[in-house]
């Protein structure tokens, strides 16, 4: 029997890598036998930089940076110095998790320090740069980015603005630098907002950044105007693209000045790992993630996994933390069963604690339930 083992991590308890040991402890209790492949799994946001660097073989390089707020702190990223290549996490310096919660202010917050890990890793001779950007307390269209790689943004007096959220509003002017790298920039986003509009950047994700109304208001009217600034300018449409408005719109961004791909989260960790080739004999797939709900079939590990073993005729079983998921979604996914790991007697804490041998023990319930 061969089992392909494809989970997200369950967020505040197991890592993925965690989740495939424990799933493979209870399959050997009940079937010493079966061939299990391991394919640790993320959809964009965190851990997805650590999934990455399991299949892309890369060493950490600690780089000196500023936080959202640019006070100087270090910030690793993933390097693979054979294939030049380099995947960074945006919420690694220009994150919600470095903010408390009374300093969060996407007006004021800016993507300069995920900037000067990127700059850092093209001065390394980096072709290819792999950026997650999940978890991002910005909103500033990448214009702390694209200050960080030499480019400036000047008002109608003539004076050059900090690149933060509140002076998208007063852009007139960009200069770039004299010459831009030779850089591919693939963007893991699961969200396909536009840049700006009731749907846009501001209005859906400002208010998690700590955004008012009226801060979302005039920051979606920086967000048209940094858009209209780039079209009179250089040409360039950033606005419409489905995942415009990612992270506070630095897909928008960067795109009028490099070639950006954008990818879901997990299409990227699915393309590194191989693990499609791997279906064609499989007998079983396994996924799962901290919490299965109506929208984990929307760009999520877990039915992304489902899906693909449907277009194998693979049958698809999931184990989560929570289950708030109804028996109608469950079977919409492709899913032939969920085990969540709730058990009597303990509170969600005691659960999340006891994660690892509460998942080997489910593992041993699911195979059991296999057995003719």
């Amino acid at each position: 029997m061969k089992i392909i083992i494809a989970p997200d991590k369950f967020k505040g308890s197991l890592t993925s890598v965690e989740v495939c040991k424990a799933i493979t402890e209870g399959i050997a209790q009940k079937n010493k036998n079966a061939e299990v492949l391991h394919f640790p799994m993320a959809d964009g946001g965190d851990g997805f930089n650590s999934v990455l660097q399991h299949y892309f073989h890369t060493t950490p390089v600690l780089v000196n940076t500023v936080d959202p707020l640019q006070r100087p702190m270090q910030a690793p990223y993933q390097w693979n110095e054979h294939d030049r290549i380099a995947i960074i996490e945006m919420a690694t310096a220009s994150g919600l998790v470095l903010l408390k919660e009374n300093e969060r202010n996407p007006l004021l917050t800016s993507t300069y320090g995920t900037g000067l890990l990127i700059r850092h890793a093209l001065e390394r001779g980096a072709d290819r740069v792999i950026l997650g950007l999940g978890g991002s307390a910005t909103n500033d269209a990448g214009i702390g980015i694209l200050f960080a790689l030499g480019f400036h943004f000047i008002d109608e007096t003539g004076e050059e603005l900090l690149p933060v959220g509140e002076s998208l509003l007063k852009v007139d002017s960009i200069i770039p630098p004299v010459s831009l790298p030779l850089v591919r920039i693939e963007i893991a986003a699961d969200v396909e907002n536009p840049l700006y509009g009731t749907n846009g950047a501001a209005y859906v994700y400002g208010p998690q950044k700590g955004a008012d109304p009226a801060m979302v208001a005039q920051l979606d009217r920086g967000l048209r105007n940094i858009s209209a600034v780039i079209e009179k300018q250089f040409g360039k449409q950033i606005a419409g693209f489905p995942g415009a408005g990612a992270a506070g719109g630095i897909a928008a961004g960067l795109s009028a000045f490099f070639e950006v791909e954008m990818k879901k989260g997990v299409e990227l960790v699915l393309q590194a790992n191989g693990l499609e080739k791997e279906l064609n004999n499989a007998n079983l797939v396994i996924t799962g993630e901290g919490k299965i709900d109506g929208q984990s079939g929307l760009g999520k590990v877990v039915g992304t996994m489902a899906a693909l073993a449907r277009k194998y005729k693979i049958p698809c079983i999931a184990f989560c933390g929570i289950l708030e998921a109804d028996n109608d979604e469950i079977t919409d996914m492709g899913l032939a069963s969920v085990y969540p790991l709730e058990a009597k007697g303990l509170s969600l804490e005691e659960s999340m604690a006891k994660a690892y041998p509460l998942l080997v023990a489910k593992t041993i319930v699911a195979m059991e339930n296999m057995q003719p």
